[in-house]
């Protein structure tokens, strides 16, 4: 059994991301919020490991998880602990806490311009996909591409697709089980877990390190193939100060069309109603817990 304690700042959702490379064994996550009523009751979060993968919603009298996020019932925490139960735990995990205060998210237009950046590569269609919910797979596709600018080499996007489906809701987007399995695909190279961007500047510095930002996003995109009225996850490969956002886009229906640029204050628009969030891929140390 592996505890760990996080004093921290108060938050209203914790996002928590591990990295490790998968056990033959299945391991067991629990977590537990820190409130002014004291430590809630341990809460199941994910089932992760050789035979599959699973998120949970749990509950108790100050605390829930629903798939990838847990929150206090009223107010906010200011701790959590991180419970890991299974066999032959590995020394090597990490676990990297996303403790956010939602509120603090809105449209911020940055403070300078930006500089040119683009990352060049292939895309992927989710789409063209053989597969029954091709529709459904943008996170495992986005998260495709992204491997794929990082390496340089290509990726079965099914499979990776398959290691990511959350049994417990049968979705293919669940945040923190694809970071988790980019980790694996990437053989522990780099650092994959979500997190709330502050601002655009933020992902500008990722794509600035030649790193791909995948981003939820939600609404209309001038030049986008359909509303996005749910949410929905792309990735973003540069910035150019006349196109704007420059992303693969893999609702595109063949690989070809999935070359997109969308104006900025759009982009800030619709990444901001999910609330600025994103996997991101680092090379440097875990950070500190929050943003």
């Amino acid at each position: 059994m592996l505890v760990e304690y996080y004093p921290t700042h108060p938050f209203d959702e914790c996002i928590l991301s591990w990295n490790s490379m998968r056990p033959e064994e299945q391991w067991r996550f629990w977590l537990s919020l820190h409130t002014p009523a004291g430590w809630s009751d341990w809460l199941l979060y994910a089932e992760w490991g050789a035979t599959g993968q699973r998120t949970f919603q749990s509950d108790s009298p100050t605390a829930y998880t629903f798939q990838d996020t847990a929150h206090p019932k009223q107010g906010l925490a200011d701790g959590l602990r991180v419970r890991v139960e299974g066999k032959n735990l590995s020394t090597d995990l990490k676990m990297i806490p996303c403790l956010s205060q939602l509120s603090q998210f809105g449209l911020q237009m940055p403070s300078s311009p930006l500089s040119l950046v683009t990352l060049p590569g292939f895309g992927r269609s989710q789409i063209a996909l053989p597969h029954p919910h091709a529709h459904r797979l943008c996170s495992p596709t986005s998260v495709v591409n992204a491997i794929e600018r990082l390496t340089k080499q290509k990726l079965d996007p099914l499979l990776f697709a398959q290691k990511v489906h959350d049994s417990g809701f049968d979705i293919y987007g669940n945040w923190v089980l694809n970071t988790a399995e980019a980790y694996c695909a990437l053989g522990g190279a780099y650092r994959c877990y979500v997190t709330r961007l502050a601002h655009f500047e933020a992902l500008h510095r990722y794509l600035l390190k030649r790193l791909p930002v995948v981003v939820s996003v939600k609404g209309e995109l001038p030049g986008a193939l359909l509303p996005y009225s749910e949410g929905h996850l792309l990735c973003v490969t540069g910035y150019c100060p006349e196109k704007g956002v420059l992303c693969i886009d893999p609702a595109y229906k063949t690989d070809e069309a999935t070359q997109a640029h969308y104006p900025l204050r759009p982009f800030l628009e619709a990444w901001g109603q999910r609330k600025n969030l994103a996997y991101v891929f680092e090379l440097d140390n875990i950070p500190k817990i929050g943003i």
